[in-house]
């Protein structure tokens, strides 16, 4: 009887050894995959940022978008639009027409 006591006791052991080493192996393992998920090159927070970056690139891309839909539009308005091109040629050029006479104002300097 001593000896079938025994030889149960030692497989007991053996079977607690076996089922420590397959739980600190699964937990080794699971740690691996963890790590591996949110810290590898292309982890989880890797995925974060680069979601981030993609929403500042597609605002910045609307945004640019706008600009040229705007600039679309002001060149159309002066080859179309001969008002416009007058007030840009007065405004920016300093252009007069012929029979319009110039007067300018220089402001009196300041004094201490």
């Amino acid at each position: 009887m001593k000896r079938a006591n025994q030889r149960r006791e030692t497989l007991r052991a053996q079977q607690k050894r076996r089922w420590r080493l397959y739980v600190v192996g699964a937990g080794l393992l699971m740690s691996y995959f963890t790590y591996s998920f949110l810290f590898d090159s292309m982890g989880f927070m890797k995925y974060l940022s680069m979601k981030r970056t993609q929403a500042k690139m597609a605002e910045e891309v609307q945004a640019l978008q706008e600009k040229n839909a705007r600039l679309r539009k002001d060149i159309d308005a002066v080859k179309n639009n001969p008002d416009v091109l007058e007030t840009l040629a007065r405004e920016r050029l300093g252009m007069v027409r012929k029979d319009e006479t110039v007067f300018l104002v220089v402001p009196e300097p300041k004094r201490p």
